[in-house]
């Protein structure tokens, strides 16, 4: 089958989004399948991209925020030039807006058949949109509504993802299908269970520092950490709030940098090390779709304390691989419960690890081919 992937949203970027795309281009491609990216130029000639990865011209670049941006001139002609050359089976495109729009207008053109992920809760990030928040939740509520009847399937990562669809009379076939994991830590999906370290409670926080990603939720949850519980908590990341979390940190919160630290863009093989060493993965959004970066913690064997939301209630299962909070005073009792019984903690990790199999790639990537053969011969 030749399929191609319409994404705003890749390299130089990484996060859920790239993460998930990646994965499920290796999977396919390793099942025999032809897959081409087309994506945004960001960078120009910088950019080393392997030849299955296409780009449409962006004459405006510029940085917000330390973000990569790019205005694409033309898309919807690139888009289906680069169509008409590949000869795809499907179009799968990753976003509504942008390049995505332009992939839908060009799969009705060439009677393409054309399905959509629902990566995100596009109306939460309306607050990047300079203009009144009420006018720009309501109107992302309405162009992804209107797009998702458009297309001719819908992959969610979540059941309450797919709740949410159904509940908007959304009737185009909607398959759940989590992202899978990047082939780094289904490699770890292979190894022995390890042994228990110390009585030192290693915390970890890994993702974007954003706003939507509400971090000063897991600062407000250790400061309340009694002084019997030895713990450490290790934020990995970036964003442009860095310097604000650390002000909040250090300043508001009075935590001291023995107990919080900040790791700005560590190397993958650093990143699965830090998953690894951590007792407890803490994931404070709710916001998210899935939270792709549970799974990975997972596949170190690291057990999940996440605050509950849309994307959460899916993987982590109380008492079994985790548990899941409304409150920070509920997470940082939950710390010290799992500190104070390594029987608990084992437990959680064994359960964890057993979770992550779930989440290999190539499991994953049979519903999505059961999906396009679906939309293929409807």
């Amino acid at each position: 089958m030749r399929i191609a992937f319409i994404t705003n949203n890749f390299t130089p970027y990484s996060g859920g989004v790239v993460s998930s795309i990646n994965a499920t281009t290796q999977a396919l491609q390793s099942a025999g399948h032809t897959v081409h990216i087309i994506t945004l130029d960001f960078l120009g000639t910088q950019h080393k991209d392997p030849d299955y990865v296409l780009r449409v011209p962006c004459p405006v670049k510029f940085t917000y925020k330390n973000n990569h941006m790019a205005v694409p001139l033309l898309q919807t002609r690139y888009i289906e030039q680069y169509i008409r050359e590949l000869r795809p089976d499907i179009i799968h495109t990753h976003h509504p807006f942008l390049l995505g729009a332009s992939a839908c207008k060009v799969a009705k053109r060439y009677q393409i058949p054309i399905v959509f992920t629902y990566h995100t809760l596009y109306e939460r990030y309306a607050h990047y949109i300079p203009l009144p928040q009420m006018v720009t939740t309501e109107l992302a509520k309405h162009l992804v509504r209107t797009f998702c009847k458009r297309v001719d399937g819908i992959v969610v990562p979540s059941s309450a993802v797919a709740q949410m669809l159904y509940a908007q009379q959304i009737t185009t076939p909607i398959e759940i299908i989590p992202s899978g994991l990047q082939d780094i830590f289904v490699k770890q999906l292979a190894l022995h269970m390890r042994t228990q370290k110390n009585d030192m409670m290693n915390l970890l926080y890994v993702g974007r520092f954003t706003k939507e990603k509400n971090i000063t939720f897991l600062l407000d949850a250790v400061s309340l950490l009694p002084d019997n519980i030895k713990w450490h908590l290790t934020l990995v990341g970036y964003g442009h709030q860095l310097e604000v979390l650390r002000q909040y940190a250090y300043e508001h919160k009075k935590l001291l940098p023995d107990h919080v630290r900040f790791i700005h863009k560590p190397h993958k093989k650093d990143l699965v090390s830090l998953y690894s060493q951590a007792d407890l993965f803490l994931f404070p959004s709710t916001t998210d779709t899935q939270g792709l970066v549970l799974a990975e913690a997972m596949a170190c064997q690291t057990p999940v304390l996440a605050i509950e939301g849309i994307g959460q209630a899916d993987i982590v299962k109380n008492a079994q691989n985790g548990f899941l909070v409304v409150t920070a005073e509920q997470m940082a009792e939950r710390i010290v419960q799992v500190a104070q019984d390594r029987g608990l903690h084992q437990h959680l990790r064994v359960g964890a690890y057993q979770t992550a199999q779930q989440y290999h790639p190539d499991y994953l990537v049979k519903d999505v081919l059961s999906l396009y053969q679906r939309v293929l011969n409807s």
